[in-house]
Order: structure tokens, then C-alpha cells, then sequence
């Protein structure tokens, strides 16, 4: 009888041992749990996914990259799906994605208006102060031709104009129906191409489109021989870079890690960032990481 109990003792504490094992190596596997970072088709989103994904590893975060996603549209329903976790976003584009009547201008009016907007399994950490916003560009050549400084000096002869961006410039509120409204600008034709990319400064340059959709903290804007044209009546919205994510991965360390690299990015190193990857040709991901490392982006232990 006593053997009987040792045994049926000896069993309780093993299975006791293997539930407290599975819990842990559960615990273990969840804080383990691979988080996937996503990127737009532009230098600028793989430096900033970069970015997010070193600063993540530095903690012993699994992360891996999925890059050069293409539109918000796909990026939205990588999001969606699960195929992605963490993209770095633009607050301004962002809701006028899920609003596109937006006439919202401040910060805090974009926050509140995208905490109504977005999907509920989504979550937008704190914004940067850094912000780059979508631009348009001719060459001087042009500028001084058609005596183009601002956007308002390009409504009157848009008309002759081939405008060259990515595909979905034709068709987003703040691409040419915001340019439409605002300015009663009206292209003669429009290229599909990219942001501000390889494909648009062969294009700008040799002639074949008049007019390319940049972004604004683009490091080529400082070596090509273009003019960004002024957005004379503010048609483009404050865009605070900002880390969107599914809620469910988003845990109390990757969200102070993913907080801090916002709190430390500013305007002059996006630009310098920039101009490392379009005009030095560095490595987005070697850029990226040796940021964080002199940003020392870590989380408290």
C-alpha cells in the first residue's frame, strides 16, 4: 500500500513537473515569437523597417523584413493577414487611406481621427518628429522656362505636362485628385513609375515625364538638378513618421523599443539617412543598424 501511494506521489510531482515545464517553454516560445517588419517600395520605408528590425534584434527580438511591399493597399492587407506585424507609417497618408474626405491639418486632430479610423486589431505607437511628405519635382530647366516655384505656378500649364509617380499617385486623395482640388491642376498624361526612384530620375531627367512624385526628405533631391515645387496651400498633411502594428505582437518591450527609435529620429537624420542609401549607395540594413547603434536604442532592463 505504501509503494502504492509512493508511486501515485512520485507520479503527481512528475506530471506537476511537466506542466510546469509546458508553461514555461510555452512563456518561452510566446516571448520568442517571430515579429515581421514591412516596407513600401522606397529607400526611405527600407531604412525605417530596417531600423524598427535592428533596434528589435538588439533586444533578442526573432524579427525578420519583408520589403518593397508596393502600395498602401497591399501593405493594408499585408497587415491584415498577418504577413506582416509592424510597418513604419506617415500619419497624414494613413488617414487619408481610411478617410479619404480628411481635411484634418494638426497632429493630434490625424491621432484622434485614426484611433475612430483604424482596424481594431491595429495600433499606432508615438510619432516621430521626423516626417517626410509627398512632393513634386521638375528640372530647373523646366522651372526656369515655365517660371515654376510653387505648386500654384504649375496649375496653368499642367495641361502640357507628363507627370511620372507610382501607380497609385492617380488615384489616392493626396496624389492627383488632392492636386485637382486644390490647385485645378490637370496633367496631360501620367507615367507609372515609382516614388522618386531609379525609374523616375531617368525619366525627369532624360525628358520622358515633366513632372515626378518625390518624396521630400529624398537624399537625391540634393544632387539631381530639379526644383521641388512649393505647396504654396498646404494640400499635404502633416506626416509623422509613426510604428503601425497588430496589437497582438505588439508586447510592452517591442513597444519601448519601437517608441524610443521615434523619440530619437529627427528630419536631419532622415535626410542624412537618405542621402547614405540614394547617393552613397550604402546598404539600407548597415545604415540602418549602425543608427540604432549610435542612438543606443535599447529598453530598460
Amino acid at each position: 500500500m505504501k509503494n502504492k501511494q509512493r508511486s501515485k506521489a512520485r507520479s503527481a510531482h512528475s506530471v506537476s513537473l511537466l506542466l510546469g515545464l509546458g508553461l514555461l517553454v510555452g512563456s518561452a516560445f510566446a516571448s520568442a515569437q517571430s515579429i515581421t517588419i514591412g516596407g513600401a517600395n522606397f529607400s526611405e520605408q527600407t531604412i525605417l523597417a530596417n531600423i524598427y528590425a535592428s533596434a528589435l534584434k538588439n533586444q533578442g527580438i526573432d524579427v525578420k523584413t519583408r520589403l518593397n511591399l508596393g502600395n498602401r493597399q497591399i501593405i493594408a492587407q499585408a497587415l491584415e493577414n498577418g504577413d506582416i506585424d509592424v510597418v513604419p507609417e506617415y500619419l497624414g497618408s494613413l488617414l487619408s487611406f481610411y478617410d479619404d474626405k480628411t481635411a484634418l491639418t494638426t497632429q493630434k486632430e490625424i491621432l484622434s481621427a485614426l484611433q475612430q479610423k483604424l482596424p481594431t486589431d491595429l495600433q499606432l505607437l508615438e510619432p516621430s518628429s521626423a516626417g517626410s511628405i509627398t512632393a513634386w519635382a521638375v528640372t530647373k530647366k523646366t522651372a526656369e522656362k515655365y517660371n515654376l516655384r510653387t505648386l500654384s505656378d504649375l496649375a496653368p500649364v499642367s495641361g502640357d505636362f507628363t507627370l511620372g509617380g507610382p501607380p497609385e499617385v492617380a488615384t489616392a486623395a493626396l496624389g492627383l485628385p488632392g492636386l485637382k482640388a486644390v490647385y485645378g491642376i490637370n496633367f496631360k498624361s501620367i507615367k507609372s513609375l515609382d516614388m522618386g526612384g531609379p525609374l523616375s530620375r531617368l525619366a525627369l531627367n532624360s525628358g520622358a515625364i515633366d513632372v515626378a512624385t518625390v518624396v521630400s526628405t529624398q537624399g537625391i533631391l540634393a544632387k539631381e538638378p530639379w526644383v521641388v515645387l512649393e505647396d504654396d496651400k498646404h494640400q499635404q498633411p502633416l506626416q509623422n513618421i509613426t510604428p503601425l502594428g497588430r496589437k497582438a505582437l505588439l508586447t510592452p518591450e517591442v513597444t519601448q523599443v519601437l517608441n524610443e527609435v521615434s523619440a530619437k529620429l529627427t528630419d536631419d537624420d532622415l535626410k542624412q539617412l537618405n542621402r547614405l542609401v540614394d547617393i552613397d549607395h550604402k546598404d539600407p540594413a548597415k545604415v540602418a543598424a549602425q543608427w540604432v547603434a549610435e542612438h543606443t536604442v535599447k529598453t530598460a532592463q
